[in-house]
């Protein structure tokens, strides 16, 4: 099965080239895996670091505090009819790409996304750890550090990743299930917690649930995003 991993970057040189030599390591077929790297316009040397791969590589400074136009470019620049969106500081597991293709051998499955975990380990992060794995079972809206995977016809038909400017794989998702169904791969992504350990483990806790609150209550959330990625970045 020949896979497509879009990965949107901006200022992310610290972990992009050890998130991707790990992809490829952990791969059943490394040879079949197309990785494409949209950055956002970044100062530190992002894309400069993974001159070594073979990835395909875009600058696109317009894009950047709307992460949506990235994965949407990435999606359009795709030669897979899979593809996985991957954040530049998440590892994904062992066999990744095998899990994948068993999942949607299921004609029912259009997508889905992977368990949540963190790479650093700590009493606080397991907490946040638990609340997530019993929202997202409660819902199936999954968030962009759990890879989102799916099949690339029926993202085309819904329209690709919306225009939302904040927790945009959450609202793909639930156009994804207009569609069909998504499978959740128990083998899990571990993703940095550098959010919590940059802006305080509650602070950053408290506004997720409320975005959380009121994506569920079809609120709009739009005014906090472009605080949200001025702050990330």
């Amino acid at each position: 099965m020949k896979l497509t991993i879009v990965i949107p970057t901006l200022n992310e040189v610290g972990f992009l080239k050890k998130t991707i030599a790990h992809l490829l390591k952990v791969a059943h077929e490394p040879d079949q895996i197309e990785i494409i790297v949209i950055d956002a316009g970044s100062t530190d040397g992002t894309l400069q670091s993974i001159d070594l791969f073979s990835c395909k590589t875009y600058s696109r400074p317009d894009f950047a505090l709307k992460k949506y136009q990235s994965l949407n470019f990435g999606l359009e620049k795709s030669e897979s009819d899979f593809v996985l969106f991957l954040d530049a500081d998440t590892s994904l597991p062992e066999n990744f790409d095998q899990s994948i293709q068993l999942a949607l051998q299921n004609s029912n499955m259009v997508g889905g996304a992977f368990e949540f975990d963190f790479i650093e380990q700590g009493f606080f992060l397991w907490i946040i750890r638990s609340v997530n794995r019993i929202r997202y079972r409660l819902e199936q809206s999954y968030y962009g550090d759990q890879a989102v995977f799916c099949r690339r016809e029926v993202a085309d038909k819904i329209g690709g990743v919306p225009s939302r400017s904040l927790m945009e794989s959450a609202y793909f998702c639930r156009e994804l299930l207009r569609e069909g169904k998504l499978q959740l791969i128990k083998d899990p992504v571990k993703t940095s917690p550098r959010r919590f350990n940059d802006h305080g483990i509650w602070k950053v806790m408290w506004f997720d649930f409320r975005m959380w609150i009121r994506f569920l209550l079809h609120l709009d959330i739009e005014e906090f995003g472009e605080k949200y990625w001025k702050q990330e970045h």
